[in-house]
């Protein structure tokens, strides 16, 4: 919904500058028009505010709504041309935990356009002090993190294995934050990012990110090629007996193991 709304807007703001100022102008109303086509998408989506809040966070209608603006995005504004292999491995229903390595600002934005299960965030605890937006997030139940503060974390993990026993995937990047690294292996996860799916006794999808981590320096100008793994599924009776530091190290292992066809994804320093 979102990319046809964008397109038939740029047509319209394109032809209406076309036609009410000199040709001459013609690549200044293109970039124009572009801008003008995203701001009226997201007013667009604003005004769906009131419905966003009253649905459930499970109702399809809120997921497609997720998944159409990711799309627009990463084509239109990151430019991300992002492939993925083993979906067959996200099972359709039940407690679901997702962890994935963290290489760029992106990661979110391309598993949201690929998976197919509704799946919410773990956005940083900042992020819910923006008016409108904390709100919108909310309505998605959302895992806020609050790494400077140990007690705050600890009352949103509770609603979040809430969240996950609803049978709603949240996704999370235990690294913490994002790795801009030449080497490709994982060298440290926290034990705590695995709180969350021992205490819920949810299944775990593992996912790996492939691609250039230097998006924000490609944004808009060059394309990126982006590759999403994600492994067969880690059941709950795998690893209950384990500790968050085995588990952690467990998930680390089989993200490092994963080999990716170079020609699927740009190199790092490219």
């Amino acid at each position: 919904m979102a990319t046809i709304l964008f397109v038939l807007s740029y047509l319209a703001y394109f032809v209406l500058f076309m036609l009410n100022n000199p040709w001459e102008w013609f690549a200044l109303w293109l970039l124009v028009s572009y801008a003008l086509a995203f701001v009226t998408v997201i007013l667009l989506y604003l005004m769906q505010f009131p419905l966003v809040v009253l649905l459930p966070a499970t109702h399809p209608y809120k997921g497609y709504l997720m998944k159409s603006i990711a799309y627009l995005i990463n084509h239109f504004v990151l430019r991300l041309n992002v492939t993925v292999s083993g979906l067959e491995h996200v099972p359709k229903q039940g407690k679901l935990v997702i962890y994935a390595n963290h290489k760029s600002y992106s990661d979110g934005f391309a598993l949201q356009e690929v998976l197919k299960r509704p799946f919410t965030f773990t956005p940083k605890s900042t992020v819910m002090k923006i008016p409108i937006l904390s709100q919108w997030l909310k309505a998605y139940e959302v895992f806020p993190v609050n790494r400077k503060s140990v007690k705050e974390t600890a009352e949103h993990l509770e609603k979040a294995i809430e969240t996950v026993k609803k049978g709603i995937a949240i996704s999370i990047f235990p690294e913490g934050t994002i790795q801009y690294r030449l080497d490709e292996q994982i060298e440290h996860m926290k034990p705590g990012a695995f709180k969350l799916a021992l205490k819920a006794e949810a299944d775990i999808l593992i996912v790996r990110f492939d691609g250039n981590d230097l998006t924000k320096h490609r944004t808009p100008f060059r394309s990126t090629k982006r590759h999403i793994t994600v492994l067969p599924l880690l059941p709950y009776t795998e690893y209950q007996h384990l500790s968050t530091v085995e588990i952690a190290q467990l998930v680390m292992e089989r993200i490092n193991q994963v080999k990716i066809n170079p020609q699927s994804i740009d190199n790092h320093n490219q």
